[in-house]
């Protein structure tokens, strides 16, 4: 099956009102029933692109405003969402920003790269998954710079040594050993978990950490909605729309056991 050949009842698209989001969403429009957005802004900071995204396709499109600088309001709204649909078929986890030029501490205590790239889409999972369809698909986007990353097992937040590339490859290093770990959790559920690369694309994002580099954010779009699509095994990663290996890092067992037990000691209240 192709993007082109996809419809979806409901679909959670995460990182919506910008850059490779945006340009998914706008897609997604036309092949999904009810759409849910999240983006960090007030609505009606965005109304203009909510527009656009509605004016792409029939699906009825409902906006969250979501800061996931905040795991408490993450957890908020995917109760709230919870509450809304009785359904998931897909979920797209594309939030993200860059390491700031500066670290930055969250309300939560944890460093800002790693609680929205990674610690707050693990949480939302988390939350969504009891409302996940048979057949449904969660995609995780992440990034080839997870391959120059390492885990600081002692250090997880980089109170030493920040650099804005070292907190953006570590975040993406920990999502797509999280989407591993998650695949290996859902086991035999008819559940399919899928990370990739979305490739360089033109985004704010990227415009933030190396200046405007890439192709448009289209090319990202058509790669995240080729890996809700692709017939793959779940925990696969896909770069160029080709399931490949992930870094040495990410498959270590000492990593893997160490990042689950993270995730557990600072997701775990937010769950119960």
């Amino acid at each position: 099956m192709t993007a082109g050949d996809a419809r979806w009842g409901t679909v959670v698209l995460t990182g919506a009102t910008s850059g490779i989001g945006e340009a998914t969403a706008r897609q997604l429009a036309g092949l999904t029933d009810n759409l849910i957005v999240q983006g960090p802004e007030p609505e009606d900071e965005v109304a203009e692109v909510l527009a656009g995204i509605r004016a792409s396709g029939s699906a009825h499109v409902r906006y969250l405003p979501v800061d996931f600088t905040s795991l408490t309001a993450v957890a908020a709204a995917a109760r709230a969402i919870r509450a809304a649909v009785s359904t998931i078929d897909l979920l797209i986890n594309d939030a993200g920003v860059p390491g700031s030029p500066e670290r930055l501490v969250t309300a939560d205590g944890f460093e800002r790269t790693l609680q929205v790239n990674a610690l707050a889409p693990a949480l939302f999972t988390r939350l969504l998954a009891p409302a996940l369809g048979i057949g449904a698909r969660i995609v995780n986007v992440g990034s080839s710079a997870h391959r120059v990353a390492d885990f600081d097992l002692a250090d997880p937040d980089l109170a030493s040594g920040y650099t804005p590339v070292t907190a953006y490859s570590r975040a993406k290093l920990a999502m797509v050993t999280w989407s591993s770990l998650l695949a290996k959790e859902f086991g035999s559920e008819p559940v399919t978990v899928v990370a990739l690369c979305p490739g360089l694309n033109d985004t704010p994002l990227s415009t933030a950490m190396a200046g405007p580099i890439g192709g448009p954010p289209t090319v990202g779009a058509e790669r995240v909605l080729f890996a809700a699509t692709a017939d793959v095994r779940p925990g696969s990663y896909l770069e160029g729309d080709r399931v490949v290996l992930t870094s040495a890092a990410s498959r270590n067992r000492g990593n893997r056991r160490w990042l689950a037990e993270l995730y557990l000691r600072r997701l775990s209240r937010f769950v119960s």
